[in-house]
């Protein structure tokens, strides 16, 4: 795989998964649906009342699901009631809004401060920040502020929008050097806001040569972030990634692929795809299961980040260790783990129950846990059964199974914390 196919490839691991766009758009309708039937009873909505703004409206949004920003545009004649010179009617705006909301969201929390009304979904996927405005007839739009008395303001998304469309139809590469560089900026934590990426981006591609590479175009990207920034942290973040961008476009000008890949992976994390290579011996568990996964596909085969848009971001300092405990032909040695079971050169047949469960970690509340289970070999695959599922943890912090084909299997376990996959376990059981 060449670095620039392994580049399109990130971009699409980076992009929102079917699953999260319809939570997207069931989240942010059902919203503005019920504010339209309240302020606009006598019509059926159908999108005019809402406009997206933010990383949605602008199309730069990445995995994981984040707070979706939007319009909701009030009819015209209801701005008399609000400006009247009362000093609390842009926060009274807001909670009538919130009020109108509660009675179709009793059980989500709803907070009315600032400009908006921010709805907090328990799912771990988007919340629905919302401002409450009125268009203007040059597409600029009033809205609140409730801060310091109370005001009024204009603003102009759509002109920030379509800067960034123009600049992506010129380009054809704007919106997504936007996404990359705001994945780098959160697997490095840079200090830096989404709306400066996006400035910069536009800033960079006004004077830059589009048609290059995405290798080269990051990297001379980061060349030209570093030296336009001035806040001293954010350089030192910046001068990292370019570091490795350069030494990632020199490994590839001299044909060493997996050591440009390595680079790149360093600065933009596991969403980067590894490099495909011929190496005839197979060292790391990754690798062992790379292969397994080659020859025997599961077409079902499921993924944090392409399921869940969760990104594998391991700390160092967290842990989790697995091991299994096993019921076979009803005898049963609860002292023994699969580990000290292999290690006295007993074999796991099939129908055997097994008890996968957490021994140890050490990632801190609040956490979630998720479990895949993948099986590999030939009777599997000749019966059509290769699986590869991942399922949410019953709070028991345990996964039952059992086995019903000769093969290797394997399982992992996955801690997700702040919405990222921080610590991974995995044990391999060998059936038969």
């Amino acid at each position: 795989m060449a670095i620039q196919e392994q580049f399109e490839k990130f971009y699409e691991n980076i992009k929102l998964t079917s699953f999260q766009r319809e939570d997207a758009k069931r989240k942010y309708d059902g919203v503005c649906s019920k504010l339209h039937s309240h302020y606009y009873p006598n019509t059926t909505y159908d999108g005019n009342t809402r406009f997206l703004i933010g990383s949605y409206g602008k199309k730069t949004h990445i995995r994981p699901a984040r707070d979706i920003d939007i319009i909701f545009i009030m009819p015209p004649k209801k701005f008399s009631q609000y400006d009247d010179n009362n000093s609390d009617s842009q926060s009274q705006l807001l909670q009538n809004i919130k009020r109108v909301l509660e009675e179709k969201y009793p059980n989500t929390p709803i907070k009315a401060f600032g400009k908006v009304v921010v709805l907090e979904f328990s799912d771990p996927q988007h919340n629905v920040e919302l401002c409450p405005a009125w268009e203007n007839e040059n597409g600029t739009f009033i809205i609140p502020n409730s801060e310091n008395g109370g005001s009024w303001e204009v603003v102009d998304h759509r002109a920030e929008i379509k800067r960034i469309k123009d600049s992506n139809e010129q380009t054809g590469k704007t919106r997504a050097l936007i996404r990359m560089v705001k994945k780098w900026a959160e697997l490095c934590t840079a200090p830096v806001k989404s709306y400066v990426i996006e400035n910069k981006v536009l800033e960079f591609f006004s004077f830059s040569n589009s048609d290059s590479g995405y290798s080269t175009t990051i990297r001379d990207f980061f060349n030209y972030f570093y030296s336009s920034a001035s806040d001293e942290k954010l350089k030192s973040h910046i001068s990292t990634a370019l570091n490795r961008a350069t030494k990632g476009c020199d490994f590839e000008s001299e044909q060493k692929i997996d050591k440009a890949t390595e680079e790149w992976q360093k600065i933009f994390g596991e969403a980067f795809p590894s490099a495909e290579t011929e190496k005839g011996v197979v060292a790391t568990f990754h690798q062992i299961i790379s292969k397994l996964q080659s020859l025997f596909p599961a077409l079902t085969e499921e993924h944090l980040n392409r399921k869940y848009g969760i990104e594998t971001v391991l700390n160092p300092d967290y842990s989790v260790t697995v091991d299994v405990n096993v019921n076979q032909n009803g005898w049963r040695k609860n002292h023994w783990l699969l580990s000290e079971f292999q290690k006295r050169g007993y074999r796991i047949q099939k129908s055997a129950s097994l008890l996968f469960k957490i021994i140890s970690h050490n990632v801190p509340e609040p956490y979630s846990v998720k479990w895949k289970v993948r099986n590999f070999g030939n009777e599997a695959q000749e019966l059509g059964a290769l699986r590869g599922e991942i399922t949410d943890d019953d709070g028991s912090e345990t996964k039952k199974e059992s086995t019903l084909y000769h093969g290797e299997h394997y399982v992992e376990c996955y801690i997700i914390r702040n919405g990222q996959c921080v610590a991974i376990g995995h044990v391999f059981v060998p059936i038969g």
